[in-house]
């Protein structure tokens, strides 16, 4: 029996490439059996694309608030001073 946890899991691995080869096998034979399997792979991927890319934005966002605070408040002045020296 399978549960939607499991298929998920066993989704996961096939486009993360994690399964072990057995596995990855086993998927494959599943992927020509069920025809909606291919379209919830895909639905799969597209998920981990948007995720990785929220990822991405928040980081730079994160990593452009640190270089403000870094470089624009006072308290931070010698920190400033000393990498402005090493690209000179």
């Amino acid at each position: 029996m399978r549960t939607l946890l499991t298929e998920t899991q066993q989704i996961d691995e096939h486009v993360q490439g994690t399964a072990a080869p057995d596995e990855a096998l086993l998927f494959e034979a599943k992927l020509l059996l069920d025809a909606e399997l291919p379209l919830k792979v895909q639905w799969h991927k597209q998920t981990l694309g948007l995720v990785q890319q929220y990822g991405r934005k928040n980081l730079v966002s994160i990593i452009g608030d640190v270089h403000n605070q870094l470089f624009t408040l006072p308290q931070h002045q010698s920190f400033r001073q000393k990498i402005l020296q090493l690209f000179r």
